[in-house]
């Protein structure tokens, strides 16, 4: 099967495993160099080799979920066990996940959630669009700003409506609107693409704003009965 008869699922999936086997590949030579006695490193590259493998286990962890998750979602919502969620457990719990990378860049997260607002959903799925949304935010948002989370009131019932508002980084996120899973290109695109996907299938909505001062706003919508 050529590249022009995979759908878009098997490009998607074919580009995901690609990341996956570069990702441990990546870790398993760090893990080499650390254990060859022949190489006479310095505690400085050390800690280096030690903080690359860390980093690289996290993001195979993460896209190793995201695949189980996608698998659970589009397999007919398949082992899915909803149940009632705090919204401001997820944001914080989720926050607190990534605390020490987003202070790496000097980014404050504002939280303005009612705690009495709640999601019904898998908690997996759940977590997996949060964990995708905030490494998305790390990446595009502009050194040294502060990232809004607040809850809006939503027009449509049964459904909690939260809003993640920051400055940007790039000047023009367009593409986003109606991503394609065949264009993606960077590392900035699987965890949004998860992200939308996992809300989608989740029977929830997704939409970005983008404004001349490169001001991004993404409004999540997600069932909470």
């Amino acid at each position: 099967m050529n590249q022009e008869n995979l759908t878009e699922r098997d490009q998607f999936f074919s580009k995901l495993s690609h990341d996956l086997r570069g990702s441990f590949t990546s870790t398993l030579g760090f893990s080499d160099i650390l254990n060859d006695p022949n190489e006479k490193l310095t505690y400085e590259e050390v800690n280096e080799f030690v903080s690359r493998i860390g980093n690289q286990t996290r993001e195979s962890y993460e896209l190793l979920l995201n695949f189980i998750n996608w698998l659970k979602l589009d397999n007919y919502n398949y082992g899915l066990t909803k149940e009632s969620l705090n919204l401001l457990d997820m944001v914080f719990q989720t926050k607190n996940y990534y605390k020490k990378i987003l202070a790496e860049n000097k980014i404050d997260v504002n939280i303005k959630i009612d705690d009495h607002q709640y999601l019904y959903m898998d908690y997996e799925i759940a977590n997996s669009i949060f964990n995708n949304i905030f490494l998305f935010l790390k990446r595009i948002t502009k050194f040294n700003s502060t990232i809004v989370i607040q809850t809006v009131k939503s027009e449509i019932e049964n459904f909690s409506v939260v809003e993640f508002i920051t400055n940007c980084a790039e000047e023009d996120l367009s593409y986003l609107t109606n991503i394609k899973l065949e264009k993606l290109t960077g590392n900035v695109s699987y965890p949004i693409v998860f992200a939308i996907k996992f809300t989608e299938l989740s029977g929830g909505h997704f939409e970005f704003f983008q404004d001349i001062d490169n001001t991004l706003k993404i409004v999540l919508s997600l069932p909470n009965r």
